[in-house]
């Protein structure tokens, strides 16, 4: 499928982004518009969450997908960005998508340029590892799932029990939350992200709506999310996602305020992917590597990454 976005047709990058805050938004924002199934904790599978967005009831279409956009201070453009599924790949011999998200730009005085991976296991749609690669403090974590255990490989060496052996990052939650149901005026509850003082993950659904952006006019399901520990996303805060009202459950719109300042995220244009089973292998090595540490130039399916511990 080609390009959508106002008759264009042409490959590039990005998400917008400001401060690190928007950073977290932008993954998280979708972390948030989309929690986990309407539940209160524990573990929670995917056919408990509904058909996944994209597909008929079986792998939904992510590989080869992504959406791009602008973000805007008002009617100024400040930053580009991207999430996607460029590819597959296995980590410890399970297959998972190798999803990326990208984000750069910014405003006088304060620039972000930002890449976060995230190998989601395609059965169940929960992280296995998790790359957010910043020049100033690149940060790696292994999530030995079955163990229910958290090594941090990069930034310290560190290992942390987690209550779920279906963990998520802020990348992998935005796409389990494309397979949930998303019913105006329920509120789905997430108790799985891998750092606890950030649970529970809280979404209100709010309302349909109709959203113009570069990349056409939707009509979407209106999200609010509420996340402790979180200045984007507090309790009577105004933050809101929109989400194209369709099984491909595409982030077309989204505000937030960010150090005073109201932003808004705009999809601008997008390609969508096909199911797994159009792939057939990951690209790329399935374990191990050098212990290099992770490049900017390179994807979820070849950065530089080290075993965990066994």
């Amino acid at each position: 499928m080609g390009w959508v976005e106002r008759g264009c047709s042409r490959p590039g990058t990005g998400i917008a982004s400001l401060p690190a805050a928007l950073a977290f938004a932008l993954g998280l924002f979708a972390a948030s518009p989309f929690a986990a199934a309407a539940q209160t904790g524990g573990d929670s599978h995917r056919d408990s969450a509904g058909p996944p967005a994209g597909g008929d009831g079986d792998d939904p279409l992510w590989v080869g997908e992504e959406l791009r956009y602008r973000i805007k201070y008002g009617i100024f453009g400040i930053g580009e960005g991207s999430i996607g599924v460029p590819g597959i790949d296995t980590i410890g011999g399970r297959t998972t998508y190798a999803a990326e998200m990208r984000i750069s730009g910014g405003i006088p005085g304060y620039r972000i340029d930002q890449r976060i991976y995230s190998w989601i296991d395609t059965e169940k749609l929960f992280s296995r590892r998790f790359v957010k690669d910043e020049e100033d403090r690149p940060r790696e974590y292994d999530f030995l799932a079955e163990q229910r255990l958290v090594h941090q490989i990069r930034d310290r060496d560190t290992t942390w029990a987690i209550p779920t052996s279906e963990p998520l990052d802020d990348l992998s939650i935005v796409f389990l939350a494309r397979t949930l149901p998303l019913e105006v005026g329920q509120t789905y509850t997430l108790n799985r992200y891998f750092k606890e003082e950030n649970n529970p993950i809280i979404l209100k659904v709010l309302r349909r709506d109709r959203r113009k952006v570069g990349a056409g006019e939707f009509n979407t399901i209106v999200v609010q999310p509420i996340i402790p520990e979180s200045s984007l996303y507090s309790e009577g805060g105004n933050a809101e996602i929109h989400l194209s009202d369709d099984e491909r459950r595409l982030v077309v719109y989204m505000k937030v305020d960010v150090l005073l300042l109201n932003l808004t995220l705009h999809l601008e244009e997008f390609q969508l992917g096909g199911p797994l089973e159009d792939f057939g292998g990951a690209e790329g090595p399935a374990d191990g590597g050098d212990d290099s540490g992770s490049s900017s130039d390179k994807g979820p399916a070849d950065i530089g990454r080290r075993d965990p511990p066994n």
